[in-house]
């Protein structure tokens, strides 16, 4: 219920930067998804979600085994996930302040009209 709350934007349609950084720290792809990019959110979170399960998958490996291999995947894929979520963040981010100028266009081209 909560969630729902966050995403639903009372203010005419603008998108929140602070909001779509906040969404994309907490939830993989959030805010591109808030900023309703959704073919962009899906290839994210499905990287994001991969690179964590390989991420999870080699710390456990580590741990039963100590390898030096599976040591450093782990600090490997833990870099490759933090790309991604700053990525994520940086992108949710930009996209909601062209979303923004955008409509901002549009508004002024139409009182401008009359």
């Amino acid at each position: 219920m909560l969630f729902f709350l966050i995403l639903q934007d009372t203010t005419f349609f603008y998108k929140s930067p602070t909001k779509a950084i906040i969404l994309s720290l907490t939830i993989p792809a959030g805010g591109q998804f808030y900023n309703e990019k959704k073919t962009k959110g899906f290839i994210i979170s499905s990287i994001e979600v991969f690179s964590t399960s390989l991420l999870v998958y080699n710390a456990y490996q580590y741990q039963k085994y100590k390898t030096e291999n599976y040591y450093w995947a782990t600090i490997g894929y833990f870099i490759t996930f933090l790309g991604i979520k700053m990525f994520s963040m940086l992108d949710a981010y930009i996209d909601a302040n062209i979303i923004n100028a955008k409509r901002s266009q549009i508004e002024l081209k139409e009182k401008i009209r009359f």
